[in-house]
């Protein structure tokens, strides 16, 4: 595993999971601010494993299962950040937080049960999903304010994302990071079964 961990992406990831623990303290502590600007550098650094794994033709299974585990220990402790330090913005909205965190936990609960991962796929949804997620978490980690707005438009694009998630790991054998989306995978599997269908070869008659 050590090996593994000397090429630069997975030294980012590991940099951003290094990262929570301090973040964590900072929490408690009432660091608001600091919170937000080490949420910042965390996303950052998960923009940049993803380039540089590209660049550098470092893709591997190891590193996408490292991503996922960053980013899944990342994101519901962003949640309890915002919770310790801007209880108000889940007070305010209690039906559409439940609703949210429901179906997240919901994908990573299937995911874990039929898959043994987290239900982590890197949707074009999800992706959408995250970086509206994490504008509005760093805005309200350092603006004295937060924004309704995004607020709602974080928490929809989050449900839709997990909904999606849940549903791929439902309806599918297999799951992976390169799915794109459930309209994609499941034209991919039709186009496979027609594939199959036509380059089966036709069984001779029997007279």
């Amino acid at each position: 595993m050590f090996e593994k961990i000397k090429s630069l992406p997975n030294q980012l990831t590991a940099l951003r999971l290094l990262l929570i623990p301090v973040l964590w303290v900072c929490a408690f502590r009432g660091l608001s601010l600091w919170v937000g600007i080490g949420l910042a550098f965390a996303i950052l650094t998960d923009f940049l494993d993803g380039f540089f794994a590209r660049k550098l033709h470092q893709i591997s299974s190891f590193g996408a299962k490292f991503d996922s585990l960053a980013d899944n220990l990342l994101q519901p402790s962003a949640l309890v950040w915002l919770w310790i330090l801007k209880q108000s913005i889940f007070l305010d909205h209690p039906i559409i937080w439940g609703i949210a965190i429901a179906i997240y936990f919901s994908s990573l609960i299937v995911g874990l049960v039929k898959f043994k991962r987290f239900g982590n796929l890197h949707l074009y949804s999800s992706k959408f999903a995250a970086a509206i997620t994490v504008s509005f978490a760093i805005h309200t980690l350092i603006a004295s304010q937060y924004s309704a707005v995004l607020l709602y438009l974080a928490l929809i694009s989050s449900i839709i994302s997990s909904a999606e998630t849940l549903i791929l790991q439902l309806m599918f054998n297999q799951v992976n990071e390169h799915m794109g989306s459930l309209f994609l995978a499941i034209n991919r599997k039709r186009e496979e079964r027609e594939n199959k269908v036509y380059l089966t070869p036709s069984q001779p008659k029997v007279n």
